[in-house]
C-alpha cells in the first residue's frame, strides 16, 4: 500500500544544485568573479518500497427476529511495517541535503467494531429504522528504527513549539512536553520549588518528572494522544405515509487536542497585535490567585510561552449532529395526473450543533496522521448549512 505522507517523487535520486550563496569558488582569483559550484540538495534512496499491511479479522454477522435486527461484530488487528519516514542525517551529509524517505518503523492498530440495525413498524403507516455503530481503537508504534526509539524531526514545529514525538510504545503523533502543575503563587513558592528557568509568580510551574530538583528537557513527558479511544454514531429515520425524516449523529471520545492557537491568543509577547482572547481577563494576578491562565505580561521565557506543555492540551471529545433531513413524496394518484414517476421535496440541515468541552473553534481538528494530527493552529471550523431541494422523475 502507499503512504499518506507527501513522499517526494525524486526520493530515489541524489540531486544537485548550483548557488553562489551555498557553493561558490573564486576560480579567477578576483573577489568579484566568484563562480557557482554544485552541492547536493537531496540524498537518494533507490531501495525505497511500498509499505506492507497485514489485517486479521474475526467477525460475526447475525440477523434476528425475522430481519428486524441485524448485528455485525468485528475483532480486528492491522500490522503495518516498512513505514516511510525521513530519518535524521549526520552533518557530514551537508547542510543543504534533504534526507530521503526510508522504510522503517512498525505500527499496530487493533480494535472492536460493532454495528446494530433494527427496523420495523410502530403502526401500520409509521415505520422506523435505527443503526448504531461503535468502535474501540488502540494504536501503538511497535518499532521506529535500529538504534532509534523516537522521532521528532518529522514535526515541523509551531512557532517554536515542538509538541509531537513518535516513540515506541506510544500512539502515533503523541503530544510531548512539560506537565503543568499549576501557577506559581508567591516568591516563596518559587524559591522552595525545583529550579526552573524564568520561574515567577503567575507563571507555569512544571512537574519534576525525574526528581533531580531541576526542571529541564529531561522532565518532559507524554501529555496526551490525539487518537480517539472510542467512536460512535447513530443513524435513525422514520417514514409516515409520504413523509420521511432522518438524522445522523456521531461522536469521538478519549482523544486530546493540542490547542496551539492559545500561543497567539493567551500570551501577549507571542504575536503582538494578534487578537487576544477574552480569557486573558481571567489571567493570574495577585488578586486573582485561583486562575488557571498565566499572568498577562510582556515576558517571554521558559516559564511562559516558549515550551510545549499540558496547558495547551485539552479534551477533544465531542458529539455532533451531522445531518437532519425532512422530505415528502407526492402520492401516486397526483403523480399520474402530472405525468410524473416521482416528486420529492425536502429540506436538510448540516452540522446543527456540537457538544464539547473543547475551548477552540472546532474539535474536529484532523491534520496529517503523524506530523500535525490533533494540533489546532486556528483551523477554520465546520459551518452550518441548510439545503432545500426538489427531486423530479418524469
Amino acid at each position: 500500500m502507499g503512504n499518506s505522507n507527501n513522499v517526494n517523487p525524486n526520493n530515489q535520486f541524489s540531486l544537485y544544485g548550483a548557488s553562489l550563496g551555498n557553493s561558490s569558488y573564486d576560480i579567477t582569483g578576483s573577489n568579484s568573479s566568484a563562480a557557482e559550484g554544485y552541492f547536493r540538495t537531496r540524498i537518494g534512496n533507490p531501495d525505497a518500497k511500498w509499505e506492507t499491511s497485514i489485517t486479521k479479522n474475526i467477525g460475526l454477522d447475525g440477523t434476528f427476529l425475522n430481519g428486524k435486527l441485524e448485528v455485525v461484530l468485528d475483532f480486528w488487528q492491522k500490522d503495518t511495517k516498512d513505514l516511510l519516514y525521513q530519518l535524521p542525517i549526520t552533518a557530514t551529509a551537508g547542510p543543504f541535503a534533504a534526507p530521503p524517505s526510508v522504510n522503517i518503523s512498525k505500527m499496530v492498530n487493533k480494535g472492536v467494531d460493532i454495528l446494530v440495525t433494527t427496523r420495523g413498524n410502530i403502526t401500520r403507516d409509521l415505520k422506523y429504522n435505527v443503526t448504531l455503530t461503535g468502535g474501540l481503537l488502540n494504536n501503538k508504534i511497535v518499532e521506529v528504527a535500529p538504534g532509534i526509539n523516537y522521532l521528532t524531526n518529522i514535526n515541523p514545529g509551531f512557532r517554536g513549539l515542538q509538541p509531537i514525538r513518535n516513540q515506541e510504545g506510544y500512539s502515533i503523533s503523541s503530544f510531548y512536553g512539560y506537565e503543568v502543575l499549576g501557577l506559581f503563587q508567591t516568591a516563596e513558592e518559587v524559591r522552595s520549588a525545583p529550579t526552573q528557568p524564568g520561574a515567577a509568580p503567575g507563571r507555569f510551574r512544571y512537574a519534576d518528572i525525574n526528581g533531580d530538583n531541576v526542571i529541564n528537557a529531561s522532565d518532559r513527558t507524554y501529555i496526551g494522544s490525539p487518537v480517539p479511544k472510542f467512536t460512535a454514531g447513530i443513524d435513525f429515520g422514520f417514514q409516515y405515509k409520504g413523509f420521511d425524516f432522518s438524522a445522523y449523529m456521531n461522536g469521538f471520545f478519549g482523544n486530546k487536542i493540542f490547542n496551539a492557537s492559545k500561543w497567539f491568543t493567551d500570551f501577549y509577547p507571542s504575536f503582538a497585535g494578534a487578537a487576544i482572547s477574552e480569557r486573558v481577563k481571567q489571567s493570574w494576578s495577585p488578586s486573582n490567585t485561583g486562575a488557571t491562565i498565566p499572568i498577562f505580561e510582556t515576558a517571554s521565557n521558559f516559564s511562559t510561552n516558549t515550551q510545549s506543555n499540558s496547558f495547551y492540551v485539552e479534551d477533544g471529545s465531542y458529539v455532533r449532529l451531522q445531518n437532519i433531513t425532512l422530505g415528502y413524496n407526492l402520492p401516486a394518484p397526483m403523480l399520474n395526473k402530472l405525468n410524473m414517476q416521482r416528486l420529492r421535496v425536502f429540506a436538510a440541515a448540516n452540522n446543527l450543533f456540537t457538544i464539547t468541552k473543547y475551548s477552540g473553534l472546532d474539535p474536529g481538528v484532523g491534520g496529517n496522521a503523524d506530523t500535525n494530527f490533533g494540533i489546532d493552529v486556528g483551523n477554520y471550523p465546520v459551518t452550518k448549512g441548510w439545503t432545500v431541494g426538489l427531486n423530479v422523475t418524469f
